[in-house]
């Protein structure tokens, strides 16, 4: 199997990679290329604080101009264009803050609160707008999670929108289309829904069994069946009825028979961060990229955040091709994500 077509799979699987790096400054952005070796990526993810140092740590965002002139040297540096993503769900989670010189965001619980249209659509194109400005094109938001679990993490840190379900979808809807008509992928999250868990999968499994209900497909279905969602992020959340072995991530039960054949999507599945607890303390990772390439995940987040690996993308790359030699994975299941991932490029401009 690996003969002349190598290089053409190395860049499919790179394709797949979005990754976290280190560094505010194009020469940082020249840096991590190089450190490459001559592999390329589908993307990076940028965060303000680096949370492995305690305490947390200032990490590639500091400022409106650095941040556009790093974003700038990165698409500069890679050999293919990038997909520059960020956390931006406002308020709480919100890596663009105001003591850094961007503009004020609020929280999506907030907006829910409000429940007005006209101001869901001023703070979509102002968040849209600002992101596009400083050079990023991915964003993880908005939060479909229902807000039915007051003492959940997600909920706790007032990223829910609201408990009903059509509300979220009406919203969300005018997030997105704000979010692509500045060029910026809106991507929606955490599928199958994690707004009734109590744990945070950063730090270990959340067991969603006897809390979650079909309710919360809802904004994801309606929104599959208008055509406006590009992507979709996964839950690390277990759910032993859906699959009574894997999380969500991990399970071909969820992402392709329930999201994919069942619910219609599309679009690019993109993994929430596999250095999570939630899937780092139980698998290793020739096991997660297995399992995730089976399930139907297109595009791995690495955030290297919570953990920092300089060599991810040379271990993924490298994971990925002996799965392919060993007939654990197909050529075809590659090929299927890369060609959802250049659609998805195509979409916002990226050539």
């Amino acid at each position: 199997m690996m003969n002349s077509t190598t290089n053409d799979i190395k860049t499919m699987i790179g394709q797949m990679i979005i990754v976290g790096l280190r560094g505010t400054s194009p020469d940082d952005a020249k840096y991590f290329f190089k450190s490459l070796n001559g592999l390329t990526i589908g993307g990076v993810i940028l965060y303000d604080q680096n949370v492995a140092t305690s305490p947390p740590s200032s990490h590639n965002i500091l400022s409106p101009e650095q941040v556009k002139d790093f974003n700038e040297a990165l698409q500069s540096f890679s050999p293919t264009p990038l997909l520059i993503g960020i956390d931006e769900e406002g308020g709480q989670v919100n890596r663009l803050k105001e003591k850094y010189g961007f503009p004020q965001s609020n929280s999506w619980a907030k907006l829910g609160l409000l429940n007005d249209i006209v101001e869901t659509q001023s703070c979509a194109t102002r968040m849209a707008s600002t992101l596009s400005k400083y050079g990023f094109n991915l964003n993880f938001a908005p939060v479909l999670d229902l807000s039915v679990n007051p003492d959940g993490f997600i909920a706790k840190k007032e990223r829910c929108f609201s408990n009903d379900p059509k509300n979220i979808a009406i919203h969300s809807e005018i997030f997105m289309k704000a979010h692509l008509d500045e060029n910026v992928v809106p991507v929606c999250k955490h599928f199958p829904g994690q707004g009734s868990a109590g744990g945070d999968t950063h730090e270990g499994m959340a067991d969603v069994t006897e809390t979650w209900s079909e309710t919360e497909l809802i904004p994801y279905q309606t929104l599959i069946d208008n055509d406006c969602i590009p992507a979709i992020m996964t839950s690390h959340l277990f759910h032993q009825r859906m699959d009574p072995e894997l999380p969500a991530t991990l399970s071909s039960k969820i992402l392709t028979n329930l999201l994919r054949n069942k619910m219609g999507f599309e679009g690019v599945i993109i993994s929430d961060d596999p250095q999570m607890g939630a899937i780092a303390n139980h698998y290793d990772l020739k096991t997660i990229i297995r399992l995730m390439i089976r399930a139907g995940v297109d595009i791995f987040c690495f955030g290297n955040n919570l953990v920092f690996d300089p060599d991810i993308v040379q271990k993924v790359q490298s994971i990925t091709l002996e799965l392919l030699d060993e007939r654990d994975i197909t050529s075809n299941q590659i090929k299927k994500s890369f060609n959802r991932i250049v659609d998805l490029k195509t979409k916002i401009g990226l050539g």
